[in-house]
């Protein structure tokens, strides 16, 4: 896939994740047992937001896609680009966000892989997901709407 610097641009990264967000919460809002496409739905959100958060910080488009869907990386790099100014996470943060990392860095949230897995408490990961998504808002959109749900 070919990505133009000129229209991958932070605020069209948040936008995106935003999207993932509301649809993760659409999802969780159901009564039926749909853990793993809620993760997966969360996962890009968080994954998205954070590379708008890198975008702003001038870190390359190629840089940014190279980190593919690994959620430790990215998490790892924005936190040395100071995330922190923006949104604070919490070690216990970090950890759920690895923990979400294991399954789904390896696709294993989109494809059948038989066999135990750990994953996080989809409550946990909505209100990290969350807290990027309206934290980075303003810095990576120049509009701040808060909370829409």
């Amino acid at each position: 896939m070919n990505f133009d610097p000129s229209r991958s641009t932070p605020a069209g990264y948040w936008r995106f994740s935003a999207q993932y967000f509301h649809a993760a919460e659409a999802v969780r809002a159901t009564p039926k047992d749909l853990n793993f496409p809620t993760l997966q739905l969360y996962g890009q959100s968080i994954e998205l937001c954070l590379k708008a958060f890198l975008l702003k910080r001038g870190t390359t488009l190629e840089e940014v896609n190279g980190m593919r869907h690994r959620l430790s990386e990215i998490v790892a790099v924005a936190r040395k680009r100071r995330l922190g100014t923006e949104v604070k996470l919490s070690d216990h943060d970090v950890a759920l966000i690895n923990l979400l990392n294991q399954n789904y860095a390896t696709h294993r949230f989109r494809y059948i892989v038989s066999g135990p897995t750990s994953i996080p408490d989809p409550s946990y990961i909505a209100s990290i997901s969350e807290r990027l998504l309206f934290g980075l808002e303003l810095y990576c959109t120049g509009m701040a709407w808060g909370p829409r749900r």
